[in-house]
């Protein structure tokens, strides 16, 4: 993403993850990192100059769940191992599965931007899948602090399962009405961090402003919101990040350009206080 740094002199390391092999609506994130890379290249950031950033491509193209886990977990521990910040581009959520695994077992928590909570246990007869990889997330680490946010609706039995793992969430329809409130309570849940991993799924904004994406729910959130949330997260210390679900087969790239938008506003915030 527009950076000739060395990945030596680098703060954050960036690798894209292009995988879509358990999408169940519309296939086609594995085609973003690429494009997500190509609309970085024409967006105007002012705050940028500060920011050590090293891109070593991709990982390495498989249909098999199994073996994208083992590889992202790979690199993201080569990457904490020698004291760097990894920065992934989906891909599908799935991949978070190993990434925030690898990262909050240093003793942060995760936040999640997503219109869905992924709780299901089993989907399309799989239990390895974008809609489950938080359950199985939680099932290897059962005392995981986090917080969803922009969550649309859920049923009954996915939103018991997540009051009865104490996740915190703060659904897409009551940021709208109670927006102040909403950025303190961002706040306020921030501040008990002393990292974070951050996950942001682009269905997250409304479809109005991201039609590209693999699973879009209507009555989300607006690139302003996102952007402000995404600040206050990034005002603690960044343990890794990733940016999930753009679909470039169904938009004309503005979602692309929302997901680079997004993870150099990550970036510029938690330089400034580094």
């Amino acid at each position: 993403m527009g950076s000739e740094r060395s990945y030596e002199e680098s703060e954050f390391i960036l690798f894209g993850v292009p995988f879509d092999a358990t999408v169940s609506f519309r296939p086609g994130a594995r085609f973003a990192p690429m494009e997500i890379r190509r609309a970085s290249e024409n967006i105007e950031f002012s705050s940028l100059s500060g920011i050590r950033l090293a891109d070593v491509g991709d990982l390495s193209l498989t249909n098999s769940v199994t073996w994208m886990l083992k590889r992202v977990s790979r690199i993201v521990g080569e990457i904490l191992s020698d004291g760097k910040t990894p920065i992934i581009l989906g891909g599908e959520h799935t991949l978070t599965l190993a990434s925030a695994l690898k990262v909050c077992k240093r003793g942060g928590g995760l936040i999640v931007l997503d219109a869905h909570l992924d709780l299901r246990d089993e989907f399309m007869d799989t239990r390895l899948n974008h809609t489950t990889w938080l359950r199985r997330l939680l099932e290897r680490f059962e005392d995981l602090k986090m917080m969803i946010i922009g969550v649309r609706e859920a049923s009954s039995d996915l939103n018991d399962y997540a009051e009865k793992k104490r996740i915190k969430i703060l659904k897409a329809n009551r940021i709208m009405k109670e927006y102040v409130g909403s950025i303190k309570a961002v706040k306020d849940y921030v501040s008990t961090l002393n990292e974070v991993y951050l996950s942001i799924d682009m269905d997250v904004l409304d479809p109005a402003y991201a039609p590209g994406v693999s699973n879009p729910e209507p009555c989300g959130l607006s690139p302003t919101m996102v952007r402000e949330i995404v600040e206050e997260i990034c005002s603690t210390k960044l343990g890794g990040l990733d940016v999930v679900e753009v679909n470039p087969l169904f938009d004309f790239g503005q979602t692309s350009c929302y997901a680079a938008y997004f993870i150099y506003t990550a970036l510029a915030r938690n330089a400034k206080i580094s």
